[in-house]
């Protein structure tokens, strides 16, 4: 299984996810210590979650796997979910950790932002609402 950890220097789990380019992908599976595959960065013009906010069918390299970061909200967590990405959020700050601790089921982890908080309007005019 593949884990993608936001990470904005490569060096440690960051956030927010839904405006992420970089990423560590790792190899992780119960019983073996995680494994860094490689280093993602989406490529300038490539987009964000955060740019498919409406958009359910434009692939981005993260789907389908877990994805652990810092911060996230409500919609970006629900939005995920529909394209098969589990969203984690930690306060954990080394990626290996946070990968070993998520495969024995000890990764800390916390609620996304509530949508009223997260300051994000993009789509809320079709969702008859002002979250």
């Amino acid at each position: 299984m593949q884990v993608a950890i936001v990470s904005a220097d490569f060096k440690t789990v960051t956030g927010p996810a839904g405006k992420a380019r970089r990423y560590l992908i790792f190899d992780a599976e119960s019983g073996a210590e995680p494994r860094l595959q490689r280093q993602l960065e989406l490529p300038e013009g490539a987009p964000t979650h955060h740019d498919l906010h409406e958009d359910d069918q434009v692939p981005h390299p993260v789907d389908g796997m877990v994805l652990i970061t810092t911060e996230a909200g409500e919609g970006f967590t629900e939005r995920l979910a529909r394209r098969g990405t589990r969203v984690l959020i930690t306060s954990e700050t080394d990626p290996k950790t946070a990968v070993a601790l998520w495969l024995d089921g000890r990764l800390p982890t916390r609620a996304p932002t509530p949508k009223e908080k997260t300051g994000c309007t993009a789509g809320a005019k079709d969702r008859g609402s002002g979250a």
